[in-house]
């Protein structure tokens, strides 16, 4: 530690009290990367879910148990990347991320939206998950994020984009 910032800390006795209870300091002053796992992505969404008993909420009920095994499979797409499309995060912040991340139901699109600003990720509601599958694998990789490269769905076929490939299913 250079002399200049333990003087600082030393103003206030704030070295006296980190020497004194590192241990809780600790996750604070000092970084540490945790393996983003999708049990950690999904404990850090509020789900808004709709009144209790509503047709909605028996559909977001539904939706949720497909958000939770998309997170299980993630197979052509990473916790990161789904990390950084809701939240523009690449990694988990040792302390909460501010605004709490939402999980909201909609209908209006069959792929996802999200709102880094507000930390918002607005997932379809879909029939199967199969369907929704799908749709959130290529929402998410063909979203450019902040100072991100879009992430290029592949073209098999080398007539059209990808888009007219994607929607001829």
């Amino acid at each position: 530690m250079s002399s200049r910032f333990k003087d600082g800390l030393s103003t206030l006795d704030v070295i006296h009290a980190l020497e004194q209870h590192a241990c809780i300091f600790k996750p604070f002053m000092c970084s540490s990367v945790e393996q983003l796992t999708s049990a950690a992505l999904e404990e850090i969404f509020e789900v808004q879910l709709s009144e209790k008993g509503s047709t909605r909420r028996h559909e977001e009920t539904r939706v949720l148990g497909f958000w939770r095994d998309y997170l299980l499979e993630t197979e052509g797409l990473s916790l990161k990347d789904i990390l950084i499309f809701a939240t523009g995060l690449n990694t988990l912040p040792p302390s909460q991320i501010q605004p709490q991340p939402k999980l909201i139901f909609q209908s209006t699109s069959r792929f996802p939206v999200s709102s880094t600003c507000a930390n918002t990720i607005k997932i379809p509601i879909s029939k199967t998950y199969d369907q929704f599958k799908i749709d959130m694998d290529f929402g998410i990789r063909n979203s450019p994020g902040f100072g991100n490269s879009n992430i290029v769905t592949e073209n098999t076929n080398s007539d059209v984009g990808p888009l007219s490939n994607f929607l001829s299913h």
